[in-house]
Formats: C-alpha cells, structure tokens, sequence
C-alpha cells in the first residue's frame, strides 16, 4: 500500500502531510525514517475491544503521539511534528497538482 503524501502549504511555507487513518501506520513509520534521522515507531493498543492505532514520532523537542485523524507534518529539512485534523485544517491549504508536461489542453472547451 503506498502512503498518499501530499503537499499542502500554511501561509508562509510549504510542508508534506499524511493524515494518520490505521490503515497505512507502517508506511507512514518507513516515510519518517526515510526522510528523518530521528526515528517514528508504530504502536497498537487495545481499547475497550477495540484496535487503537498511533504513531509515536520521536522530534527535537521530544516523543509526540499521532493518532488517528491527526497529520504527520515535514518541513522537507528532515523536521516532523503532528498536528491535530482540527489545526491542520484551519492552518493548511492543499497544493493542486501540476499540469501535465504537454500542457493538457486537448479535449477543453476546442472550437
């Protein structure tokens, strides 16, 4: 399953996000230790019966847990830190994806 890491950008810079869903922690964990010399580690508890997934994200200031539906956040400079849906939405705009190389115009609005 590939990690569906996005560009989005706040008001003065540009940073990649992945929202934490459980379905994908482990490449979320192979993202962070990739592009990070710090270290992220998946863990799973039980909670009344039922799986309560999070990923531990080991930053400069110290361990941050992410849990589900908040966002893994990367400068692109090998920093990471969480942020909550509910910040994440107020603060973070998402990036549309560049044209195609050809320019795409084939096919909109011909005369």
């Amino acid at each position: 399953m590939a990690v569906d890491i996005r560009d989005y950008e706040p008001i003065d810079t540009v940073v990649q996000a992945v929202e934490v869903n459980g379905l994908d922690l482990d490449d979320i964990v192979a993202w962070i230790n990739d592009t990070s010399k710090l270290k992220g580690i998946v863990g799973q508890t039980a909670l009344r019966g039922r799986s309560a997934e999070y990923i531990d994200l080991q930053t400069p200031e110290g361990m941050l847990r992410a849990v589900l539906g908040d966002y893994v956040v990367t400068d692109g400079a090998g920093s990471f830190w969480k942020v909550s849906r509910s910040v994440f939405q107020r603060s973070y705009a998402l990036i549309a994806p560049a044209a195609s190389e050809d320019g795409g115009g084939e096919g909109e609005g011909g005369e």
